[in-house]
């Protein structure tokens, strides 16, 4: 799925602290899927993208399961676990909208189909739970 391909109604991009970019988007992984709040936040200080699912609740969703491939993080949200960076799958090179925003999409579409079956079908890699994604961050110009 490629940017060009997916509607993004009432998507905004904001600069905040004249910094920080944040690219506020909804989106629905299928026509039937319901619609997710999203934001993808970009900093200067070479930390990785990262996007937030800001509602509805994903843990709500989820009752009492364990969410799969998520990061713990300060704030409101769920901060989703698109790629493995030991297997440098991005670069800062390489677009945002060909990569983060697709990935979050496939991303919910895996979690919609996890909600109903109980499976994630999405593959990949997670580290274990107990380290926060602030341990496992490395600065993009040592890669």
């Amino acid at each position: 799925m490629d940017l060009e391909s997916m509607k993004l109604p009432d998507s905004v991009v904001r600069i905040t602290a004249g910094r920080k970019l944040e690219f506020n988007f909804k989106v629905a992984p299928s026509e039937w899927g319901r619609t997710y709040d999203c934001v993808l936040r970009v900093t200067p200080d070479g930390r990785w993208p990262e996007v937030i699912v800001r509602s509805p609740c994903l843990q709500t969703l989820a009752g009492d399961r364990v969410l799969p491939h998520v990061y713990r993080h300060k704030g409101a949200g769920t901060l989703l676990c698109l790629w493995w960076p030991k297997n440098r799958e991005w670069t800062s090179k390489m677009k945002l909208s060909d990569t983060f925003i697709p990935w979050a999409v496939d991303w919910l579409w895996y979690f919609e189909e996890w909600l109903y079956t109980g499976e994630w079908a999405g593959g990949g890699e997670h580290p274990s739970g107990a380290r926060r994604m602030s341990d496992r961050r490395r600065r993009l110009s040592s890669s």
